[in-house]
């Protein structure tokens, strides 16, 4: 007798920098009486939580990077991770080594990682998720269980997820109403992403046969500390790769304070946010192209540019640019170290008494747009007083392909990483 493979599917979702006043919340616009109850935080497990995640990061990207050769990137690997641990909870055996391995997960495995991610989480949303986007930045995460109505969870399992990463069981029809469940599910991180992802979940991605789902969303709303003159924007000349030029929406910022970095073929500013707590990290190559940039980009790389940054008085000009890109995870996860995971071989029996449990898939969504809007705002609440003199300082140009990295600088936490080959690109 052939057994039935039941199906899990991990949905992370990411939504970046979103210029429209309002913020996603929950329905009632409160948190709710049934809201799991978290562990509280342990500052001891933060470091190990932060270089797990910027190795993640590393890995994640250059995999992406690669597939996509010549053109934009962007995605959200802390969101990807935080699904990835949530899953990781119900696995066992060489499913569950793999998944630590990918995950960078610090030793004592898996307790140490569910910690440590439930500490940076609870930092940054003490710091971010009641900003208002203008005067302080903000930044909302979200985790969800969606199981089928009949599916026998292990107490471990609920408990580890809901303690953790906040993520409280949503029984659904997946079995009787599959496209209504979708439907629900894709209105659940539309809500939470202030609408700038309204349909992770495409048609026949839920299906009669799905079993489980996890999803996470991140969403991020951030003026910049020194704002961009939006009347001073213009076209300016920008060379792709291949040697052709276009002429692209670029801001002109004076001389403001930053972050900025130097080393062997590159060179780098660290763009505030307001608030002062997150910040873009922008790369630029200073020979040869990005791809001899991005192949250096690796763990140890990361977390010293994101650290490494000292201040200075910089001349900065940025495109402007929207981007959004839906991936399918499953080959680059596989790739990367977490094949059993998805084949008949897996095993998830620390997630429920169902046997036979696989991931069908893992899918990502996300959006970024970069532009004068919110600093439009934050401009009418702020006085910004600047000598009548141009001070010395280096110019950044950003007139070529560069890296950046949207970051929490007091944990190290790399949030967004991106490329852009095209701003005029939109997806």
């Amino acid at each position: 007798m052939v057994s039935r493979r039941s199906i899990l599917r991990v949905a992370p979702v990411a939504a970046a920098l979103a210029t429209a006043p309002s913020f996603p919340r929950r329905a009632d616009g409160s948190a709710t009486s049934t809201d799991p109850v978290r562990v509280p935080p342990d500052p001891a497990t933060t470091q190990g939580a932060a270089t797990a995640v910027c190795g993640f990061t590393a890995d994640l990207y250059r995999r992406l990077a690669s597939a996509r050769a010549g053109g934009n990137v962007v995605c959200a690997p802390y969101s990807v991770a935080l699904a990835l641990a949530m899953t990781r909870a119900g696995a066992r055996s060489t499913t569950a080594d793999e998944m630590d391995t990918v995950l960078h997960a610090p030793q004592p495995r898996p307790g140490a990682l569910d910690s440590g991610l439930n500490t940076v989480d609870q930092l940054l949303a003490g710091r971010y998720q009641d900003g208002d986007g203008i005067k302080q930045a903000r930044l909302t995460t979200a985790n969800a269980l969606w199981t089928r109505l009949d599916l026998d969870l292990r107490p471990g399992f609920r408990d580890t997820l809901a303690g953790y990463y906040g993520a409280a069981p949503h029984p659904v029809d997946f079995r009787g109403a599959p496209e209504a469940t979708r439907q629900e599910i894709n209105t659940w991180v539309s809500d939470r992403t202030n609408a700038k992802i309204p349909e992770l979940l495409r048609p026949d991605t839920v299906r009669a046969d799905t079993s489980l789902m996890l999803t996470n969303t991140t969403y991020l709303r951030a003026a910049w500390t020194y704002p961009f003159t939006a009347t001073a924007t213009a076209a300016e000349p920008f060379t792709r790769d291949d040697g052709t030029v276009i002429d692209v929406p670029t801001m002109r910022g004076p001389f403001d304070p930053m972050g900025y970095l130097e080393g062997d073929g590159w060179r780098a500013v660290d763009v505030p946010y307001a608030g002062g707590g997150l910040a873009m990290a922008v790369v630029l190559p200073t020979r040869g192209d990005l791809a001899a940039v991005e192949a250096r980009l690796d763990a140890t790389w990361l977390g010293a540019l994101l650290t490494g940054f000292r201040s200075a008085t910089v001349q900065l000009r940025l495109p402007r640019w929207t981007f959004r890109l839906p991936v399918e995870l499953r080959a680059a996860l596989s790739d990367l170290g977490m094949p059993t995971a998805f084949t008949p071989s897996a095993d998830l029996t620390a997630m429920s008494t169902e046997p036979d449990l696989c991931v069908d898939n893992v899918v990502h969504e996300t959006f970024i747009a970069v532009d004068e809007k919110g600093t439009e705002a934050a401009a009418a609440s702020a006085v910004i007083v600047r000598p009548p003199s141009i001070p010395q300082g280096p110019q950044f140009f950003v007139n070529r392909p560069f890296l950046y990295v949207i970051h929490d600088r007091s944990t190290g936490v790399p949030l967004f990483v991106g490329r852009v080959h095209d701003p005029l690109v939109t997806g």
